[in-house]
């Protein structure tokens, strides 16, 4: 199968910390953490990405090339504008035509992607959501999610809403038919307007619980703490 990993924002609030490059490409340690998710991916036998990308694009793609260095197969999707994470990805639609998986190019989450392909097949789902499990989801707004963990509802980010709860983790699998969802050549958001709209429209929408670290680096504060977590993933699990 193929992965999207969403490469292309403009990084505004790392800008302190990272500013002579585009966000997914911050080192931790020596390394990119762009590296660190394509290398989980191919560890997990998901060698085909398409990297959505558009600010500092070409930074990616003089690093990374075409993948034969990490033994992957790399394509870019280039947007000229910026589209949000939906328009990205709509515009990426040509190049995974079958069940695919999509990755926030910031966040990093341990998970069993056999068994999250697994639980969206189970549920015949349109689109799975990876949540993780937080300690106050105030800083992140939260999932609620029902009977067999099919979603209901997604509650934005409120100091009125806090205390342990259900998170966004950023990692995904989609059918192709949510492509028919999405507006052409148009700004849009997955999380925003993509994934509220399918729960409006009673599609199905569930939830993977994982248990493994999650970790962002789209803070300082986020992105310091990933430097002295993000050590020696790997994988030899294989789809």
């Amino acid at each position: 199968m193929k992965a999207a990993i969403l490469a292309g924002g403009l990084g505004t609030r790392l800008r302190s910390v990272v500013s002579d490059r585009p966000k997914p490409m911050a080192l931790v340690g020596d390394t990119p953490f762009l590296e660190y998710l394509l290398r989980w991916l191919r560890d997990w036998g998901v060698s085909d990405i398409v990297l959505c990308v558009g600010h500092q694009w070409s930074t990616i793609r003089d690093y990374f090339l075409d993948g034969q260095r990490l033994e992957i197969r790399i394509t870019y999707s280039v947007e000229s504008e910026p589209l949000g994470t939906g328009g990205a990805l709509k515009a990426a639609s040509s190049f995974l035509t079958s069940t695919f998986l999509v990755l926030n190019g910031d966040s990093y989450l341990d998970l069993n992607i056999i068994d999250l392909l697994v639980w969206h097949r189970t549920n015949a789902s349109l689109a799975t959501l990876a949540v993780s499990h937080v300690p106050d989801v105030s800083s992140a707004g939260s999932v609620q999610v029902g009977d067999g963990d099919r979603i209901t509802s997604f509650r934005e980010k409120s100091t009125e809403v806090s205390g342990p709860g259900w998170v966004n983790a950023g990692v995904y699998v989609f059918e192709p038919d949510v492509f028919a969802l999405l507006p052409e050549r148009r700004r849009a958001s997955l999380e925003y307007d993509l994934f509220p709209d399918m729960v409006l429209r009673e599609l199905p929408v569930y939830a993977y619980r994982a248990a493994g670290q999650f970790l962002d680096i789209g803070t300082p504060a986020r992105y310091l703490a990933a430097q002295a977590k993000l050590k020696g993933v790997e994988c030899d699990s294989q789809i």
